[in-house]
C-alpha cells in the first residue's frame, strides 16, 4: 500500500467521523427542538388555565370592589346621618342635663346601624374569600390532577330569617 492510497483512506475516515459527528450534532438539534415544540404544546392548556383563573380574580375583584365602595359609602352616609341627627338635638337642648339625655337616646340606634353597616361588610369580605378560595382550588385541581370544573358562583350564606315574635322580644 502507498502512502497515498494510506492517505486517502485517511480523509474517507476522517470525512466519514466529521460526516458522523454532523450527522449527530443536526439528530441532538432536532430532537431538542422538537422537545421545545412539544413543552410550548404541552403548556398550552396549563396557560389557558392560569388565564382563565387570572380572568375570573380580575372580575371577581372587581365586582366585590365596587360592592365594597358602595358599601362603605351607606356606612358614610350613617355616620353623617347620626351626626346631623346628634348635632340637631344638642341645638334642640335646653340644659345640659337635656343634652346628655336626649343624646343617650341616640346610641341604641347607632349601635344597631353600625352592626349592620359592619354585618354587610363582613359578609361581602367573606364571600370575596369564598369565591377566591373558590378560584384558587378550581385552578389548583385543573392543573394538579386535569380536573375540569365549570365554575360556580359563590353560594351565599342565607341570613337567618327571625320570626316576629323573635323580633318583638
Amino acid at each position: 500500500m502507498e502512502i497515498r492510497e494510506q492517505l486517502i483512506r485517511a480523509r474517507q475516515r476522517a470525512e466519514a467521523r466529521v460526516g458522523d459527528y454532523r450527522h449527530a450534532v443536526v439528530e441532538a438539534a432536532r430532537r431538542t427542538a422538537q422537545q421545545a415544540a412539544d413543552g410550548v404544546v404541552a403548556a398550552r392548556t396549563p396557560m389557558r388555565i392560569v388565564a382563565d383563573a387570572g380572568r375570573r380574580v380580575n372580575d371577581a375583584s372587581h365586582r366585590y370592589l365596587a360592592q365594597f365602595v358602595k358599601q362603605q359609602l351607606h356606612n358614610l352616609e350613617g355616620v353623617i346621618e347620626d351626626g346631623a341627627e346628634r348635632l340637631s338635638r344638642a341645638a334642640q337642648a335646653k340644659d345640659f342635663r337635656g343634652l346628655i339625655a336626649e343624646q343617650a337616646k341616640l346610641y341604641p340606634a347607632s349601635r344597631a346601624r353600625l352592626g349592620q353597616d359592619l354585618k354587610a361588610t363582613w359578609t361581602l369580605t367573606a364571600d370575596t374569600g369564598r369565591e377566591l378560595g373558590s378560584i384558587a382550588s378550581e385552578t389548583y385541581a385543573q392543573l394538579v390532577h386535569g380536573a375540569s370544573i365549570n365554575p360556580k358562583a359563590p353560594r351565599r350564606r342565607k341570613s337567618a330569617r327571625r320570626s316576629k315574635a323573635a323580633k318583638k322580644k
